[in-house]
């Protein structure tokens, strides 16, 4: 049932459009009687290929956001390890603070990540962050932390820094705009291109087959596209493989205390 779910996610309004004028035009071209044979491999070669490579780009992009954001979360968790037992004075004020510094930080990447168009004010909201993150590494140094634990600290902090600029450049640097222009002009044009040839094989097989053989293309094509469309974007909470943005659990004090 799931996969079913899965699969009916990637069928929308678009996809039933394209549907519809492919079995129009088919229509049309039976009734004029504009039927001619056509080399399919020119669905792959024109719609197909451009459409799946940009999935491929998509999906990679999907695969190095989950990374930078374990090594945003793994980096978090290793300095709040460090409050906890890397001063043998009570830390618990400090702890207290760098746990709420955590929780406005993850707030603020997952409304960053997830708006439509990030704006400025969001991303100095998060540098901010990282500002008063560091100043709890001065805090511990006072009561007690080495010179050299400091200075480890902030390497933990540098790298959830580089890996948010990494996830905010996924975020706003996405596919070729000219590359899924070119699939989305294709596949719109598709219905009429190739109405002669669903119409050639309804006029030489079957009505049945051919009408079919429309609607098939083009329920596959638009999926593809779909799927990419979902792919684009890991973070905006709309497609079934998006990126979780909610807050770590391995970051719950009652995890680590």
């Amino acid at each position: 049932m799931i996969k079913l779910k899965h699969f009916f996610d990637v069928i929308d309004f678009k996809s039933i459009l394209v549907i519809a004028l492919s079995c129009l035009f088919t229509y049309i071209c039976l009734e004029m009687g504009f039927i001619f044979d056509m080399p399919t491999d020119l669905i792959g070669i024109a719609i197909v290929f451009p459409i799946v490579f940009s999935i491929n780009a998509a999906y990679a992009r999907r695969e190095k956001a989950l990374t930078h954001f374990s090594e945003i979360k793994g980096s978090a968790l290793a300095i709040r390890i460090a409050h906890l037992h890397w001063v043998e004075k009570d830390t618990s004020p400090l702890i207290n603070k760098l746990d709420s510094l955590y929780t406005s930080f993850f707030d603020l990447i997952s409304s960053y990540l997830m708006a439509d168009k990030p704006n400025e004010k969001s991303y100095n909201d998060i540098i901010d962050v990282f500002k008063e993150i560091s100043l709890r590494h001065e805090d511990l140094r006072e009561i007690g932390l080495s010179v050299n634990e400091t200075s480890r600290l902030n390497q933990y902090l540098r790298i959830m820094i580089v890996q948010v600029e990494n996830i905010i450049n996924i975020k706003n640097y996405r596919t070729p705009n000219s590359l899924r222009a070119y699939s989305k002009v294709f596949l719109n044009v598709f219905p009429i291109v190739f109405a002669p040839f669903f119409a050639f094989i309804a006029d030489s097989n079957s009505a049945i087959f051919g009408f079919g053989l429309s609607i098939m293309y083009g329920l596959v094509l638009t999926s593809l596209d779909n799927i990419q469309d979902d792919l684009e974007d890991p973070f905006d909470g709309i497609g079934s493989d998006d990126i979780s943005l909610d807050f770590p659990t391995m970051l719950n004090p009652e995890t680590i205390n």
